[in-house]
């Protein structure tokens, strides 16, 4: 299942004042990714969530790649989802008996203002199909980010697009997720999001 959907970019407040512009719906702060260089800022869609997350200029260089292609960015950009499940071990398998890798959970930790949250994460190795097949987050005990996340965004469309829509539809029957997948010319996701002054369709 959806738990939230991943907003790249590299500048966090002129990507939530783009948002907020067009939705009316101001992000809130979230927090930092210890030691990995990243923050992040959210917006709720209920029980899921948006992650705007770009670099924290209060880490400075993390001495390795940020996650997500951040580095190389010029502008903001949707680069995949990411689904919640409660045995990451179970999604490993699943992926390698179709031929995908999926790491063994990872830990990690964010600290928000208000919280430290601690999760794991199993993260894709080769190929997402443009960011269709999602990595995959077990919340463990702690709180989930959509609870405190600022209100007002909803998904008006989620999907994804791509040449081969049946082979990637496949794929994720295959971890046990479902999303439709369209005819294109290109691998991508299509995410549109209403707010209470408008609509946007975020940029892939």
């Amino acid at each position: 299942m959806l738990d939230h959907i991943v907003l790249a970019t590299p500048d966090i407040a002129a990507t939530s004042e783009w948002l907020a512009d067009l939705t009316g719906v101001v992000a809130s702060e979230g927090g930092p990714h210890v030691n990995k260089g990243t923050r992040n800022r959210l917006c709720s869609f209920g029980d899921t969530y948006l992650e705007i997350i770009g670099p924290d200029p209060e880490q400075g260089d993390p001495g390795e790649p940020r996650s997500f292609g951040i580095d190389d960015l010029t502008s903001h950009r949707i680069v995949t989802w990411c689904a919640r499940q409660h045995d990451l071990s179970t999604v490993v398998a699943a992926g390698a008996v179709v031929g995908l890798g999926y790491t063994e959970p990872v830990a990690m930790r964010r600290v928000a203002p208000d919280m430290t949250l601690d999760w794991h994460l199993s993260l894709p190795t080769g190929d997402t199909e443009g960011g269709i097949l999602p990595f995959f987050i077990d919340w463990g005990t702690s709180r989930h980010p959509s609870e405190t996340a600022a209100p007002g965004l909803s998904v008006a469309t989620i999907h994804g697009c791509h040449p081969e829509p049946t082979r990637v539809s496949e794929l994720l029957a295959a971890l046990g997720e479902t999303m439709a997948v369209e005819q294109s010319d290109r691998a991508r996701m299509f995410v549109e999001l209403s707010g209470p002054s408008g609509s946007v369709v975020l940029p892939s």
